[in-house]
């Protein structure tokens, strides 16, 4: 590699890094004071960059809140697939799904006491940014249970379920430990809930 290469790269390699401290910083604001709250003076602050360099990365606000979203929706999809990797039984396996998915929703963002605020400013990028890492999430969950029943281990026939309505049961009823006052409370709300809602698929 030339002298000239090896430049670019390191040039292609901090810009890379800047980019990420200046997100991880504006996600951090974000958390703690709010999306409205948060000027880009603030983010380029806390960033320690120059408000014109923030602007360099970011056009606005709104171009950097995105750029966050789909940051955390590759890091969720990443966490899925992982996930589904796993060599695990069943149940485990379910709970490892599910944390990938609404656990880390809930540490990034529900944990926040401007959560509201946060889903609020995203709910217009929620299909385009988050609807294929949840269609990701909805087919790893329906192929565990798709397993499950297949092994033998479920049957949500003997209920009067169909593979689908099981498959949204089972996210539905997760959605439940949101409301968790903190992370531990949450994970274990979201191993109960499993716990209690397989048992009653059980073949």
């Amino acid at each position: 590699m030339s002298k000239a290469q090896s430049s670019a790269v390191a040039q292609k390699t901090a810009g890379t890094d800047k980019r990420d401290v200046i997100l991880t910083s504006a996600l951090d604001l974000f958390r703690h004071y709010g999306y409205r709250r948060t000027s880009m003076e603030d983010i380029a602050r806390a960033a320690a960059v120059a408000k014109g360099t923030l602007y360099l990365y970011f056009k606005s606000k709104d171009e950097l809140f995105e750029a966050i979203c789909r940051s955390l929706a590759e890091q969720v999809g990443e966490g899925v697939t992982r996930a589904e990797a796993l060599d695990l039984p069943l149940e485990p396996k379910l709970t490892a799904l599910m944390e990938a998915k609404l656990g880390f929703v809930y540490r990034w963002i529900l944990s926040s006491p401007h959560a509201a605020e946060l889903v609020d400013s995203g709910s217009r990028l929620s299909e385009d940014v988050f609807g294929a890492v949840y269609e990701q999430f909805y087919s790893a969950v329906r192929r565990l249970v798709r397993d499950g029943v297949a092994s033998g281990e479920l049957d949500p026939k003997a209920v009067g379920l169909t593979e689908e309505a099981t498959v949204d049961a089972l996210i539905a009823a997760a959605y439940g430990a949101e409301k968790a006052p903190d992370e531990k409370t949450f994970l274990a709300r979201l191993t109960a809930i499993i716990k209690l809602t397989l048992r009653g698929l059980r073949a």
